[in-house]
């Protein structure tokens, strides 16, 4: 899997792959692994998000606790409208820091 980050103010943008499934999350929580090692202030962009289940679900879920371990965070941004209504379906938008944009995670964390 190639995840595709960025910097920005200190912060790591990372544009999560089309699917986030059983068949990648390890594999995903694997490579961010690594990016968590370098940073502890993150932002997934959800755009190209187009297949998540439980255990992409979890591997998220498993990427926020770690950071916050690390006293750092994890914001969301850029879900489609049914992205969004699997994470009010399961209440993790209660969990999460959710924004429409990019440029309104950033912002959140200053």
């Amino acid at each position: 899997m190639v995840l595709i980050a960025e910097s920005v103010a200190g912060i790591t943008i990372v544009q999560l792959p089309e699917k986030i499934t059983a068949s990648n999350s390890r594999t995903f929580q694997k490579d961010m692994g690594l990016l968590m090692d370098e940073n502890s202030r993150f932002i997934f962009d959800l755009a190209q998000v187009r297949q998540l289940d439980s255990s992409g679900l979890g591997a998220i879920v498993a990427c926020l606790k770690h950071l916050r371990s690390a006293d750092g965070d994890l914001k969301l941004c850029g879900m489609s409208k049914q992205i969004r209504i699997l994470f009010e379906l399961v209440r993790m938008h209660h969990v999460f820091d959710i924004f429409n944009t990019r440029q309104e995670a950033i912002e959140s964390y200053k």
